[in-house]
């Protein structure tokens, strides 16, 4: 079988967009937060109770998420789109998220947050839209924090063209790099960090035991003379996932080459790789570093090895940049 390797990358142009006349932000009306809390502020979260496991915080999550106090969204995956200039590029980016849609922007018309309904929390991940995702790996070395900022009040424009006034959410959870969730009420940031809290360190506590597991696994599997074949339901999920790949739907190839080390964690070393690479192309260099070391551990001598280093040394400066 032929193998990915190459992903293509998905850019959107920007160079023809420009500010739409007459959009110039508007006078926002609001007021100060009537809360004493002041910017600055910041808040660790911590278990609470009744939310004691993964799923139980998962199932939280998602109550949230699908509630009237879901939070707004700013991604920063694709970080040309957040400002108002390129208002149309970032419509076309999420386009096929159903439900109202409005972008609130500050007075330097750079983007503070999109507010969308239908976002949830699956096993792995956030889901805003196929393209806007937080995966719970990246809680891993990531601060976990909530904090107060002078971001307020901003405004906005339904994605139909109508301004709107005055909307305040300070209360922020930001993934540098990633994403960023605004809250208008510091009690449902709050409960929203103590869910991914409980998440982060089921993590934490389980990631040095699977990395021995696997650096066993990969040395048993290099002694090997003959190594194990791909199995029918592995070949089906590599061939889908290319396919999703040539797609642009990064998220749904990353879950068929999931299901495919799920099977067996090293009969296919390749899907190590080409996870290194969907990884990146979403700016997850942490585990893009993560899944290329793998590769690297099953197949030191492949000849793509010395490739796969040097994109490690890449993402390695991508980070340095944007920890």
């Amino acid at each position: 079988m032929s193998r990915m390797k190459a992903l293509l990358g998905f850019t959107l142009s920007l160079s023809l967009m420009a500010a739409v006349p007459g959009c110039a932000p508007m006078d926002s009306g609001g007021s100060q937060p009537k809360d004493v809390i002041p910017a600055g502020y910041t808040y660790h979260p911590k278990p609470r109770p009744g939310i004691e496991s993964p799923d139980a915080a998962k199932k939280d999550l998602a109550a949230l998420l699908t509630s009237s106090k879901n939070p707004g969204i700013k991604y920063h995956g694709q970080p040309g789109l957040n400002t108002t200039a390129n208002e149309e590029a970032l419509k076309a980016f999420i386009q096929g998220k159903s439900g109202p849609i409005t972008f609130w922007y500050d007075a330097q018309n750079e983007l503070l947050f999109m507010a969308f309904s239908g976002s949830n929390a699956l096993e792995d991940r956030i889901e805003a839209h196929p393209r806007i995702l937080f995966f719970y790996a990246d809680l891993l070395d990531h601060p976990l924090v909530v904090e107060k900022t002078t971001e307020w009040p901003a405004w906005g424009r339904h994605v139909a063209g109508k301004n709107l006034e005055g909307l305040v959410r300070p209360y922020k959870i930001h993934f540098p790099g990633l994403i960023s969730f605004v809250f208008e009420d510091l009690p449902d940031a709050q409960r929203f960090a103590d869910d991914l809290f409980v998440i982060q360190q089921a993590l934490q506590k389980n990631r040095d035991e699977r990395l021995a597991l696997f650096q066993a696994k990969a040395a048993q599997y290099r002694g090997m003379k003959v190594k194990p074949p791909v199995s029918e339901e592995q070949r089906r999920y590599i061939v889908q996932a290319n396919a999703l790949n040539e797609r642009k739907n990064y998220a749904g190839a990353i879950d068929l080459y999931t299901k495919t080390i799920e099977i067996d964690p090293v009969s296919y070393p390749e899907a190590y790789f080409n996870l290194a690479l969907l990884s990146a192309q979403m700016q997850r260099f942490k585990p893009a570093i993560a899944h290329m070391k793998q590769y690297l551990l099953l197949a030191p001598d492949a000849k793509d090895a010395r490739g796969g280093q040097d994109k490690i040394y890449e993402w390695e400066l991508m980070l340095q940049r944007n920890p």
